[in-house]
């Protein structure tokens, strides 16, 4: 399962070359990671043993290596997107940013409980930071100032947006555990919403 490669993330660093050339600020370049997008590698040696692999529908406390993988994919998301909402009312300057930065804040704080719940209960290890690629997004947005960081920030979560309803998509298809599809069924609406903000506040400072 290739999931979630990544997309934004060069486009970030063609920016921090033409912006921060010879800048300090450039240094973090060297941190960038090996191109697979925010979370896991996807072999089947890196899953845990506790996964179970199974067919279309499971028993209430089995869970296939793709349910496994999503919703700790969900989990770093919502850490990674509560971490961006809060720099984005930190350093938004358009109240649509800001706007955006604090609705993401709310729902992914309340996602984040609900999945990580679901994962405590189906015995899945409970990531506790984004994934690595994640923390280099948000070191290359924060690195933007203004007007810059409003379009850089929103532009990142359009296409961040639209990997995660694809993602949850493709667990609500392809997904064992009903809980775990149920879960990602449920954050399409939430998502396709967050989507049409993110749309919104980038078309504001002009995409």
């Amino acid at each position: 399962m290739n999931r979630r490669t990544f997309r934004v993330l060069p486009l970030l660093a063609a920016a921090l070359v033409l912006g921060l050339l010879g800048t300090a600020s450039f240094a973090l370049a060297h941190d960038k990671p090996n191109g697979d997008k925010h979370h896991h590698d996807t072999g089947d040696e890196h899953r845990s043993s506790n996964a179970k692999r199974c067919d279309k529908s499971c028993s209430e406390h089995r869970y296939s290596a793709w349910d496994e993988e999503w919703l700790k994919m969900s989990i770093e998301g919502d850490l990674f997107e509560i971490q961006g909402g809060k720099l984005a009312q930190d350093k938004g300057t358009t109240q649509k940013v800001r706007d955006l930065g604090a609705t993401l804040v709310k729902d992914h704080s309340e996602s984040l409980k609900e999945a990580t719940d679901l994962a405590e209960e189906l015995g899945i290890e409970v990531p506790t930071e984004p994934s690595p690629s994640q923390q280099w997004e948000l070191r290359a947005v924060q690195q933007f100032q203004g007007a810059q960081f409003d379009k850089w920030y929103s532009d990142l979560e359009v296409q961040d947006h639209k990997q995660d309803i694809q993602e949850a998509q493709d667990e609500a298809d392809k997904g064992c555990n009903h809980d775990v599809r149920e879960d990602a069924e449920q954050e399409i609406p939430t998502l396709q919403e967050h989507l049409k903000l993110a749309q919104d506040a980038l078309a504001s400072v002009g995409s």
